[in-house]
Formats: structure tokens, C-alpha cells, sequence
């Protein structure tokens, strides 16, 4: 062999150890425990509610028929309740998704129902207050 054979094989078993080295020392690092510090609740700031403020909120939405468990023998119902003048209306349910603005603060939405249980999701959205959802269960069982 040459002299300059023997160099470089040496060079490169060289450098192959120090890059072994560094990376064994880089795979120690990342396993090491990180430490999230938590804020103790004498650090936090307390937040204060004026009371009057909380108790003006108005109730967007009241739905006066259909009850929650109502047992429908029609393949349609008619939701019937009130918001706000002006508020959007969206009442989404199994077959159907149906968006609509009142003039007034009453509103009437008719909506097919899938045979057996239907959860209809009606959410009202007013410019004056957060958006508000109501939840209702119905059950249609067509007559024979």
C-alpha cells in the first residue's frame, strides 16, 4: 500500500469516530427532561366581572313548539319560537340545513325529518350578542 492510501484511511476512520461522537452526545440531549414551569395562582390576575353587565344579556332564542322528545307522525314539522329582530336562523338536521333571517322576533321554519330519531341543531346569530344553540330530539314514526 501507499503512504497516501494509509493517510487517507486513517483520515476517514478519524473523522467517522468524531462524527459518531457528536452524534451520541446530540441523542443524550433531546431524552433529557424539559421542565414547564407552572404559575402559581398567587401570580395569576384575577379578572372581576361588573354584575349588572352579565345580568343585561338577553336571551337570543326561545323555541315555543316542537318539545324535545316530541313523537312527530308527519314527515315534516314546523319549528316555531323567537330571536331577535334581524337574527339568523340556521336549523340543521339530518336531511336538511335550512338558513333564514327574521323580520321580526318571531319566526316559523318548516323541516322534513328522517323516519326515527332527528336532532335538530337550531342556532340563532344576532349583531348584539354571542350566538346562542338550542338542541332538540324528535321522533318520527310514520302510521301504518
Amino acid at each position: 500500500m501507499n503512504r497516501e492510501t494509509i493517510i487517507a484511511i486513517g483520515f476517514g476512520i478519524g473523522l467517522g469516530a468524531l462524527v459518531g461522537i457528536v452524534v451520541l452526545f446530540q441523542t443524550n440531549k433531546a431524552e433529557e427532561i424539559k421542565v414547564i414551569p407552572i404559575a402559581r395562582e398567587s401570580d395569576q390576575k384575577k379578572i372581576v366581572t361588573d354584575e349588572s353587565a352579565t345580568n343585561s344579556v338577553k336571551t337570543n332564542l326561545t323555541l315555543e313548539s316542537p318539545q324535545n322528545g316530541a313523537i312527530i307522525s308527519k314527515n315534516s314539522i314546523e319549528i316555531v319560537g323567537s330571536a331577535q329582530k334581524s337574527s339568523l336562523i340556521v336549523v340543521q338536521s339530518p336531511i336538511d340545513e335550512i338558513v333564514e333571517k327574521t323580520e321580526d322576533e318571531a319566526f316559523k321554519i318548516k323541516i322534513p325529518l328522517a323516519v326515527g330519531e332527528n336532532i335538530i341543531q337550531i342556532s340563532a346569530y344576532s349583531d348584539s350578542s354571542a350566538p346562542q344553540e338550542q338542541t332538540l330530539r324528535v321522533y318520527y314514526i310514520p302510521q301504518e
